[in-house]
C-alpha cells in the first residue's frame, strides 16, 4: 500500500515541474530582451574591388587615325625625265589639293601638257604633246624626289617614264653652312651657285650629273633614295630642300 502511495506522489511530483516548464516558455512573437544583431562582416584584404563601368572613352585601338601623316610631298615644281623612251625632257607639276597639271619641255625644243589626280602616293595621268603623241598611264612617288611608272597609248603599250627632283638646294658634305643652289634647262644644262655666289656648270645625262670645273669633269650618281648625289671625286651632296 505504501508502495503505491509513493508511485503516485513521484507521479504528481512530475507532472507539476513538466507544467513549470512548459509555462516559462514563450509562446511565439518577441521577448522583452531581443537579441542583439551581430556587427556587419568587415571587408577582407583579399576582395576584388567591384567592377567598374565600361569607360565611354575611346581606346587607342577605336580612335580615328591621323590619315595625313602618311601623306606624300607634294610634286609641285620642275622634274627632269631621266634616260627612258618618254624622251629627254623637263616637266613642271603645279599641285592643288589632289589635281596636278604640268607643262612639257622637250629637249628637241617641243611641248606638251599633262594632268591627273594624285590617290595616296600614285598620280593617274594622261599626256598630250606638240608631236601629235598622246597617252595616259600612273607615276608613283616612291621617295620626295622620284616618280616612275609605265604609260601606254595606241602605238607604246609598255611605255615607261621616270623622273628626279634635281632643282633645289643641295648641301655639301651635308653641311646647310655649304648650300648649293641649282637649276636645269630642257636640255638637261646644269647650273649651280655655291655658298661664295661662285657659279657653277654641269650637264644632265640620264640618271646622272656631271660637273664641269677648270676643264675636268666629274660624274655624280644618286643613291636609292634619290636624296643624296655621290661623286666620283668622293664627295657628296644631300638634298636641303627647294
Amino acid at each position: 500500500m505504501w508502495i503505491a502511495i509513493k508511485r503516485l506522489a513521484l507521479i504528481v511530483c512530475a507532472v507539476l515541474s513538466l507544467a513549470v516548464v512548459v509555462f516559462a516558455q514563450p509562446a511565439g512573437g518577441s521577448t522583452n530582451s531581443a537579441k542583439p544583431s551581430k556587427p556587419a562582416p568587415k571587408p577582407s584584404s583579399s576582395s576584388k574591388p567591384p567592377a567598374r563601368p565600361p569607360s565611354t572613352r575611346a581606346t587607342p585601338s577605336s580612335r580615328p587615325t591621323n590619315q595625313t601623316n602618311s601623306s606624300p610631298a607634294s610634286i609641285g615644281g620642275k622634274w627632269w625625265t631621266s634616260g627612258n623612251d618618254f624622251g629627254a625632257s623637263e616637266v613642271i607639276f603645279t599641285q592643288e589639293g589632289n589635281r596636278v597639271t604640268g607643262e612639257i619641255h622637250y629637249s628637241d625644243g617641243g611641248t606638251g601638257t599633262v594632268s591627273g589626280t594624285v590617290v595616296g602616293k600614285r598620280l593617274q595621268f594622261t599626256f598630250s604633246d606638240s608631236s601629235g603623241r598622246s597617252g595616259s598611264g600612273w607615276l608613283e612617288q616612291s621617295w620626295n624626289l622620284f616618280l616612275g611608272g609605265p604609260w601606254h597609248n595606241a602605238q607604246v603599250r609598255d611605255g615607261s617614264w621616270t623622273l628626279q627632283r634635281v632643282e633645289g638646294k643641295w648641301c655639301f658634305g651635308g653641311s646647310r653652312s655649304r648650300m648649293r643652289t641649282v637649276t636645269h634647262n630642257a636640255r638637261g644644262e646644269l647650273t649651280t651657285t655655291d655658298e661664295y655666289n661662285e657659279p657653277g656648270g654641269g650637264y644632265l645625262e640620264g640618271p646622272y650629273l656631271f660637273l664641269e670645273s677648270d676643264g675636268s669633269t666629274i660624274k655624280g650618281d644618286f643613291d636609292f633614295h634619290a636624296n643624296r648625289v655621290n661623286w666620283s671625286s668622293g664627295f657628296f651632296w644631300t638634298w636641303c630642300g627647294r
